[in-house]
């Protein structure tokens, strides 16, 4: 019998009156007397998401004993500094759609959507400082510098398709489990809990993060324009090092990596399907996936040493969300 998993909606339910805070400041944040800026953040509110980093500061922020109401300010920072990486992301990956809608890099073009992007991130640090939390805006400028490094690290490694999974891991981490990590830390420092507990939400961050770009990186292969609000196939284009790709290539004997390779590096087009399929047959797919739900039972696992509460039940249950997700 199928385990029935709780809905978005459920999940998020311990944080709703949190929430309505976050939309609020939000929309105040990307609101803007200049008519441009404004056009432009009033596109960015059309794009909004599943607001998974944001969410998982308001869980961790309400984990503890007390609750912080500025919580809501880092949760928005967070949004924006994701916003930012979305947003600079289209442009490395030349894509036409976000979330359904068209990408600022296809409506306003490259030299807008760069400062767009660099906008976003100016104004999410402004919002920090506001904080006055030497910690938290510490903690999360590390954060921007690691997703950075994480970026430039994949873009440096493609075509690498014989690297080792640990590599692919640490790009994981830098570029998507890193601020997962820092919103779960940086809710539960608001929500005044001790170091062993800012950890223990720390690591179920970085797993969680984990496995969700895995199966964000499955879901390139698998998944469907229209559910997934972008185009499929962007790391293959791009011949970015995923872990389900990654896996193809270690089951392939060396006659049939060497004209995949060749292909690849030469951006012959016929090929791409061709893989895609391999890699869903092959079983790179699953194993993949397989690595993506052994990260978020450890982030459940993480969740152990806390206090029973609403929040961490949602915590447990959006791990188990994430992986099961189809979009």
């Amino acid at each position: 019998m199928p385990i029935l998993r709780a809905s978005l909606e459920e999940i998020y339910a311990p944080i709703d009156g949190e929430l309505k805070d976050f939309f609020g400041v939000l929309r105040k944040e990307l609101a803007s007397d200049d008519f441009l800026i404004d056009e432009i953040n009033q596109h960015l509110l059309k794009m909004t998401g599943k607001f998974l980093r944001p969410a998982l500061a308001l869980l961790a922020a309400k984990s503890g004993a007390s609750y912080n109401p500025k919580a809501v300010d880092l949760a928005v920072a967070i949004e924006l500094i994701h916003t930012a990486t979305l947003v600079h992301d289209d442009i490395i990956d030349g894509s036409e759609l976000r979330r359904n809608q068209p990408s600022l890099h296809s409506k306003w073009g490259r030299e807008i959507s760069i400062v767009a992007g660099d906008y976003l991130y100016a104004k999410a640090f402004l919002l920090l400082a506001g904080l006055k939390d030497a910690w938290l805006s510490e903690a999360f400028a590390k954060c921007a510098h690691v997703m950075c490094e994480g970026e430039l690290k994949q873009i440096e490694k493609r075509n690498h398709f014989l690297m080792e999974e640990a590599e692919v891991l640490r790009i994981i981490h830098q570029k998507t489990a890193a601020l997962f990590q820092a919103a779960c830390m940086g809710g539960a420092y608001f929500s005044g809990a001790d170091f062993q507990t800012i950890e223990r939400l720390g690591s179920y961050g970085f797993h969680l993060g984990t496995a969700f770009q895995i199966v964000d990186d499955c879901l390139d292969l698998t998944g469907e324009t229209q559910a997934l609000g972008k185009a499929v196939g962007t790391d293959l284009h791009k011949n970015d090092v995923t872990l389900p790709l990654l896996y193809l290539f270690q089951n392939l004997d060396e006659a049939q990596k060497r004209p995949l390779l060749a292909a690849l590096s030469a951006g012959d087009a016929p090929v791409f399907p061709r893989i895609k399929k391999m890699a869903q047959e092959s079983g790179a797919v699953e194993k993949a996936m397989e690595k993506a739900r052994g990260h978020v039972e450890k982030s459940v696992q993480a969740l152990n040493g806390l206090g029973l509460s609403v929040c961490r039940d949602s915590l447990s249950q959006l791990a188990y969300y994430c992986v099961e997700r189809r979009s």
